[in-house]
């Protein structure tokens, strides 16, 4: 049995700790969730019923030795991707002992390609010759046609479509509702508003809103 460890402790955190424990009660996949590292002292001991087991950065040392504890990371946010990835990179996690879970209610066809680290949540359908790098989460009832390419730490709300034969790079974050066109090239690091519509080429670090989805300028 695989034991689990998410490094987070609000928001999707808590969700994946659900859907984990929704796979287990209904699905009796073979996981157990030992409960959360997380900084926040404010919330005490535990969170949604699960116990904090540890302080994020303490995590790893505390449980290095034990095999079969395997760590997920949840702690991005739309406005602190890099920041995010450098810390969980701080945290000397070896990439072997971050665990890929996919909800049972998923659609993963036998032809996508993943690295480590992914999260496919209830709903999910990816369709064929997908290849998702490592660490990218995929919320509920998002939709991945055939042939996109995925790099590394995506974070993708739910109810997203993304067309088939993207390129998308790392550490983009796609918002509720948002879509992207069939053969559009997404560089790295973008903003991608709630329910804005890609249909061109994106570089990268860009704020997108809007559909068609157009660059969001702020004067500063």
């Amino acid at each position: 049995m695989k034991k689990i460890v998410i490094i987070g402790g609000k928001g999707t955190a808590v969700v994946i700790a659900e859907q984990i424990y929704d796979g287990i009660s209904k699905f009796n996949l073979d996981l157990e969730i030992l409960g959360f590292a997380f900084d926040d002292d404010s919330f005490g001991e535990e969170i949604n019923g699960f116990p904090i087991v540890a302080k994020t950065y303490e995590v790893y040392e505390k449980f290095k030795d034990h095999q079969d504890v395997y760590f997920i990371f949840s702690l991005y946010r739309s406005d602190l991707i890099e920041e995010r990835i450098s810390l969980r990179e701080s945290y000397r996690i070896p990439k072997e002992r971050f665990i890929t879970f996919v909800h049972p209610l998923a659609t993963v066809t036998k032809s996508v390609k993943m690295g480590v680290g992914n999260i496919i949540l209830a709903n999910t359908v990816i369709n064929p010759n997908v290849v998702l790098g490592d660490f990218n989460t995929l919320n509920s009832n998002v939709h991945i046609a055939h042939d996109t390419k995925f790099g590394n730490s995506n974070f993708i709300a739910a109810q997203t479509a993304i067309g088939s034969n993207l390129e998308i790079g790392s550490g983009n974050f796609f918002g509720l509702n948002s879509s992207a066109k069939n053969y559009v090239k997404i560089g790295n690091f973008n903003l991608i508003g709630m329910a804005a519509n890609v249909v061109k080429n994106v570089g990268s670090r860009k704020v997108l809103i809007g559909n068609p989805a157009e660059e969001l300028h702020t004067n500063v």
